[in-house]
């Protein structure tokens, strides 16, 4: 059920900072996402990520997620929902950084399913959007791309009551780090705290062309299901 907005401005008890004390720009929301996380080799990953950057650790650990869900109702505050701009299929590969010692993440790539909606993303965001084929049902996930390629068939299991520090740390970001110079700020976002399911897989194929030594994609760490959050974001 959709929340009123004062309601999401109001949960900041998860958050590691506060929310912006201007107007939010951008409604949207996450829906029906798949989360699968890697430990990756710290020294491979800062030859990907700007220098102005901080690699963020877990435990001395660096990591990398791949983040597949449905973008939906993406608009403008005061506007409405247009169904073939607001709605698209998303997969992204994101790592954990720090700037200005603010958490957030960095996006290495973004792939989105259509044309339209991913050049107005890319120009709206700042952030590396390109456009991808990605169909979906609701046990089905598959990308056929020439930057990537990905098939999931999945399960969800049980509802996770109390995520750990972990799962917290990896799930919990608001804000979005874009573009490789230090002058290009970050987009804030905020939402509620994400609802986790523990997720298995009956089908998992996963290749970066880009990033094949990175880590192997077939074996994730530690994986989640999530139906999704509303999101409000800054400018």
């Amino acid at each position: 059920m959709k929340e009123p907005i004062e309601s999401i401005l109001n949960a900041v008890g998860h958050r590691q900072w506060p929310i912006p004390n201007h107007s939010w720009f951008w409604y949207q929301e996450w829906n029906e996402a798949i989360f699968l996380h890697y430990q990756v080799d710290g020294k491979r990953l800062r030859e990907l990520v700007p220098l102005h950057l901080e690699l963020d650790q877990f435990d001395g650990e660096h990591w990398v997620s791949v983040v597949a869900f449905t973008m939906d109702k993406v608009h403008p505050r005061f506007t409405f929902p247009i169904e073939f701009l607001s709605t698209f299929h998303e997969v992204n590969l994101r790592t954990y950084v720090t700037c200005d010692g603010k958490p957030g993440v960095y996006f290495l790539s973004i792939e989105a399913e259509k044309i339209l909606p991913t050049l107005l993303a890319r120009l709206a965001s700042g952030l590396p959007y390109k456009h991808s084929p990605i169909s979906r049902t609701n046990k089905t996930y598959s990308l056929h791309g020439k930057r990537c390629e990905i098939g999931i068939e999945f399960l969800k299991k049980d509802r996770i009551g109390a995520p750990t520090p972990k799962e917290l740390w990896l799930t919990e970001r608001f804000s979005l780090y874009r573009g490789k110079n230090p002058e290009e700020t970050a987009m804030d976002v905020h939402h509620k705290p994400w609802e986790l399911f523990q997720v298995e897989f009956t089908k998992l194929n996963i290749r970066y062309a880009a990033f094949g030594g990175l880590v192997d994609f077939r074996k994730p760490n530690i994986c989640h299901y999530s139906p999704g959050v509303q999101v409000l974001a800054w400018l």
